[in-house]
């Protein structure tokens, strides 16, 4: 009964921290059967084997044998485009299926989406960077910014995407910087930005146009959102905005001017300030969140 007990507590705690078997072997220095005939009932562990899992699992050995299952209780769950956000207590669990089924696959999908749109970026950048080359051995100047500036744009936003964007799907209440809920031109998103690692990430959930008021009166009765970090009005003077503001104004320039063989020098210099703004962002967030470890510290 102890072993069959313990198994059970064993595979849920490490489902619920969003673990693989794999991981908490490796996490453990354990081996992968070890967990495995743990979490199946087959072997009582040693104290030694109690002790890695309890620790990897953030429980000591007495309280990992002592465990009971208590779920905590579901207070809200809320659909979006794409994903389903509940709403517990202690923390945020984000899955593509109305059930909370298996976060370790739902991690696995995400990540998986991340990586296919990391992907695209960095097959881009060495495209246009050879185009940026045998632009300018031609004489296209203008041709050869506009590649280069998209091979740098490309390169940053890489570095963005990796540095500070999640596909978790646990995130815990306490580690909540603040979420926002963002209409843009074309789309409204919520974007949750946590501290994980001890950086400052972002998981963002699309809404539908009939989704958002719900989404706003939960987080809200919730107080999981400030009144002041919900903005369904567009920016008109935002840098997206801005950016497109630049573009008509380029083309209507060279519409004018008849200077067509400028479309690319104006286009690089446009994508290149894009960049920079964004390379600007990146390095207040790490600033903001060197400074926000220190205080803890």
């Amino acid at each position: 009964m102890r072993k069959e007990k313990l198994a059970q507590g064993v595979k849920e705690l490490r489902k619920n921290k969003g673990l693989s078997q794999e991981e908490l072997a490796k996490n453990s220095g354990l081996s992968l059967r070890t967990i495995q005939r743990v979490e199946n009932g087959e072997t009582e562990p040693t104290g030694e084997t109690l002790k890695r899992i309890s620790t990897v699992l953030d429980l000591t050995p007495n309280e990992l044998i002592n465990w009971e299952s208590k779920k905590e209780p579901l207070k809200e769950t809320i659909k979006t485009k794409y994903e389903y956000l509940h709403i517990f207590d202690n923390k945020l669990v984000i899955t593509k299926t109305a059930q909370i089924n298996n976060l370790v696959e739902d991690y696995g999908e995400s990540v998986n989406n991340a990586f296919k749109t990391l992907m695209v970026f960095l097959i881009c950048i060495p495209i246009f960077a050879t185009l940026a080359v045998i632009f300018y051995n031609i004489g296209k100047t203008g041709l050869a910014i506009y590649a280069g500036s998209f091979a740098f744009g490309f390169l940053v936003v890489a570095f963005y995407t990796i540095l500070f964007t999640s596909g978790s799907s646990l995130i815990k209440r306490g580690n909540i910087s603040k979420i926002m809920i963002k209409k843009a031109l074309y789309f409204t998103s919520v974007v949750i930005v946590y501290r994980e690692s001890g950086r400052l990430k972002e998981r963002g959930l699309l809404l539908e146009k009939d989704q958002i008021d719900t989404m706003k009166d939960c987080l809200l009765s919730e107080k999981l959102i400030e009144e002041k970090n919900i903005k369904l009005k567009v920016n008109m003077f935002s840098f997206r905005n801005f950016n497109t503001a630049l573009i008509m104004i380029a083309l209507f320039y060279m519409l004018i001017s008849k200077e067509i063989h400028q479309i690319g020098f104006y286009f690089g210099a446009i994508t290149l300030f894009a960049s920079v703004v964004l390379i600007i962002k990146m390095v207040i967030r790490s600033i903001g969140s060197a400074d926000q470890k220190t205080t803890n510290a």
